[in-house]
């Protein structure tokens, strides 16, 4: 598949971002398993231009994300273009756009999936980013619509298209569905037949044999799995791998990115992921929950039962 002018892995099963989840760490595992791409967690666009610490470090990458793509968060096509010229984002192959995200305290703000009631200002934004990216393709993400009485969905990805998207991704869902109910990828298909770039589905996809068969269903370019894969970074590949292996490899890679405390840290809701549903394991997702060391972790997860 063919993005701007970047030519990525076909089929391409991509990892979506995940806010609080989808860290560096995270998405190498997720690579080494097969994601063909993988995105940053949201950055604020006003973040990066007032040159906010936290924000920054949202920008690392693995050696293996390549190519590499930063997701941007705002409502200022300013904004967007300058945070776009920052030396901080020259590394990145690929701009991708937040117009999908569903949180509060996201859409007060104009931000995220409330960009799906302006498109006017939707397109700005594309316009600003691709003025700034120098050649590199910009894509955006969106859901279907607001809630089930305003699917704009083909409309919006088509405005996108016209403003100089270089690809669309669709949660199958409303910003006022949030997370539940089912994805519609009927809607998702409606998109990639009424716009000639690559279209991306998202939503209710659980292994690589799915996103495939979602693929020649619905005639996608391709598949962004984003819960999916929590808990399931191999997700991507055609077989399943030793829990306790990615239980290993994920811990480290946190502790050879992030300080000893703040990797302990990040892991525990990862571990919860990891081991939901996984008979006899409620006294040990307890005491992981707690854990304050590595080696106490280490120690922790000698105790996974034989799977």
């Amino acid at each position: 598949m063919q993005i701007g002018a970047l030519i990525l892995p076909d089929p391409v099963i991509a990892l979506a971002p995940l806010a609080g989840y989808g860290d560096v760490a995270f998405r190498k595992l997720c690579r080494e398993y097969g994601a063909s791409l993988t995105v940053t967690e949201m950055v604020s666009a006003k973040g990066l231009v007032y040159g906010n610490e936290k924000t920054e470090t949202l920008l690392t990458l693995a050696p293996n994300e390549t190519p590499s793509c930063v997701q941007l968060f705002g409502s200022d096509p300013d904004c967007f273009y300058k945070a776009v010229s920052l030396p901080a984002l020259d590394r990145f192959d690929m701009i991708d756009i937040n117009m999908g995200c569903p949180v509060p305290k996201i859409t007060k703000c104009g931000e995220g999936s409330a960009l799906m009631r302006d498109a006017a200002r939707a397109a700005d934004i594309v316009r600003a980013c691709v003025a700034a990216a120098k050649g590199r393709p910009v894509t955006v993400k969106h859901r279907l619509g607001l809630d089930d009485d305003h699917i704009v969905a083909p409309a919006f990805a088509a405005r996108m298209q016209e403003a100089g998207a270089a690809a669309v991704t669709v949660h199958g869902r409303t910003a006022a569905q949030g997370y539940r109910g089912q994805a519609d990828w009927q809607t998702i298909a409606c998109v990639a037949r009424e716009t000639s770039i690559p279209v991306l589905g998202n939503g209710d996809v659980t292994s690589r044999r799915d996103a495939l068969t979602k693929m020649q269903t619905y005639g996608c370019a391709g598949v962004a799995i984003g819960r999916g894969a929590l808990g399931r970074p191999d997700v991507f590949a055609d077989e399943r791998a030793p829990l306790s292996s990615l239980l290993e490899k994920h811990l480290a890679y946190a502790l050879a990115y992030f300080p000893e405390h703040v990797a302990v840290r990040t892991m525990r809701k990862h571990f919860c992921r990891y081991l939901a549903g996984v008979t006899g394991t409620k006294a040990l997702r307890a005491a992981l929950s707690t854990a304050q060391s590595a080696a106490h972790v280490r120690e922790l997860l000698q105790q996974l039962p034989p799977l």
